[in-house]
């Protein structure tokens, strides 16, 4: 019995989104995401760090070995020939940026801070007993004026600081560390003493990185280096450092990173062109990759006791920029860089100052995310349209597949050859939700063509050839 026509249908009515639709919520999702990859600072984004760290440590070429950036290493090795733990005394320094001085290099970079004074002990116990000899008056005497002669110059050899200080002014050419502290508690104090000197101008509104001071060294080292730049590092989520903060902002001041300060150093006449690069992506651009063993090496062990005349030591390190820091076992900062294991943070601060001097700097916000924005866009709307237009299922996995094809090849060219890292992922996901909507509907469409070719052929039944019409018809 058939139903009636009045009879309501049953269940919840509701409207049939049409296809159209559908691949605009699909192609919307990969736009969604080229989106907030775009706010949040270009790429790559939360979905595709994996897969950049492969490609940008297997696939794009490598920062070439340096020919004048030398690294001089606290080593294990170091330590064992100086007997010492670290961080090593300010005698020791001292005598290590004096032996630097003697081979007159370009530059002396420090990834370290000098932020407490030396151990003064055995001085102020020394200068009370310097004080009660002048008082008994035994300082007036021939022996006790030669006592006292004597007990000044030790003095003098032992004040760590101030010898360090005189080190570091004979040089000339040294760029201190300095911190930027981020947290309202820290180990360290801020600088009272503000060095306007070493803050720089550079031609962007935001940086990335921002602090509520900065920490340095003490104010006699200070002032007879050359200058000091911060140590910090930009960590994502997943404990990998993708990008090299230049600068730090300070209540708007900008104070270079150790690199930018020793490339400002080393080519004054270019620091408008330096500081422009360093302002890309907020002052914190993506890095290209060193490749193995890309930075030569020179043990501190071999500074100090090396003959200052020695000709390997002369051709190792005169007229070179040296990055000195520790990389002892143990000692150096756990920094994780894409692809590869933990490296000292002094290597980072060395080949982030080969990007920028070289221009290998690689840009992912900005003009770039919106230009990624625009590409993730036009890949969609391409696919959608060519959907509309094709009569097979196969035809539209060809056309996704082949728009698939040319947009990591585009996203591929850009980063190896412009430095332009694109979002990938989301023109990728887009493409997909889209062709999976487009299959279930064609496939639904399909299915209800077989169903109303089923039903038309049991309402009206096709005979077989050579069967006669049964009796009483056709009369």
């Amino acid at each position: 019995m058939n139903p009636s026509p009045d009879t309501p249908p049953r269940g919840p009515w509701l409207p049939r989104p049409s296809p159209g639709l559908l691949r605009v919520v699909a192609a919307g999702v990969g736009v969604a995401l080229a989106c907030v990859t775009a706010a949040t600072g270009g790429a790559p984004g939360p979905l595709e760090r994996s897969l950049y760290d492969q490609v940008v440590s297997r696939l794009l070429p490598g920062v070439p070995r340096s020919a004048d950036l030398v690294l001089v290493e606290v080593d294990d090795r170091a330590l064992m020939a100086l007997g010492e733990r670290w961080p090593l005394s300010r005698a020791t320094w001292a005598r290590a940026f004096k032996a630097l001085a003697a081979q007159r290099p370009a530059a002396v970079a420090v990834d370290v801070v000098f932020d407490q004074p030396g151990s003064r002990d055995a001085l102020e116990l020394g200068e009370d007993v310097l004080a009660a000899l002048r008082e008994s008056g035994l300082a007036e005497q021939p022996a006790g004026a030669a006592l006292v002669a004597d007990l000044e110059d030790r003095l003098r050899e032992q004040d760590g600081d101030a010898r360090l200080a005189e080190a570091l002014g004979e040089n000339g050419a040294v760029i201190l560390g300095a911190a930027a502290l981020m947290d309202e508690v820290s180990m360290m104090a801020p600088l009272e003493d503000t060095a306007a000197a070493d803050s720089v101008s550079m031609p962007v509104d935001r940086l990335r990185l921002q602090a509520r001071g900065v920490a340095g060294s003490i104010a006699p080292l200070r002032m007879a280096a050359h200058g000091s730049g911060t140590l910090n590092m930009l960590v994502d989520a997943d404990g990998v450092i993708r990008r090299y903060p230049f600068a730090v902002d300070v209540d708007g001041r900008r104070w270079p990173s150790l690199a930018l300060a020793t490339a400002l150093k080393l080519m004054p006449e270019q620091s408008e062109s330096l500081l422009r690069r360093a302002s890309v992506d907020q002052g914190a651009p993506l890095m290209r990759l060193p490749s193995p063993d890309w930075l030569p090496r020179v043990s501190l062990a071999d500074v100090l006791q090396a003959d200052p005349r020695s000709v390997g030591l002369d051709l190792a390190l005169r007229g070179k920029t040296l990055f000195v820091g520790v990389t002892a076992t143990g000692l150096h900062g756990q920094s994780t860089l894409p692809g590869q294991v933990a490296v000292p943070g002094v290597e980072i601060h060395a080949f982030a100052l080969d990007n920028l001097r070289a221009d290998r700097l690689m840009r992912s916000s900005g003009g770039v995310a919106l230009v990624g924005l625009l590409e993730t866009v036009a890949l969609l709307w391409l696919f959608g349209w060519r959907c509309r237009r094709v009569r097979t299922l196969g035809a539209v996995g060809s056309t996704a597949l082949v728009l698939g094809v040319l947009h990591v090849a585009l996203v591929g060219w850009l980063a190896a050859d412009l430095g332009w890292v694109l979002p990938l992922m989301p023109g990728c996901l887009g493409l997909g939700l889209m062709l999976l909507v487009d299959s279930a509907l064609r496939a639904e469409e399909l299915g209800r063509q077989r169903g109303a070719l089923r039903r038309l052929f049991v309402r009206y039944p096709q005979s077989a050839p050579g069967t006669s019409a049964p009796p009483g018809e056709g009369r």
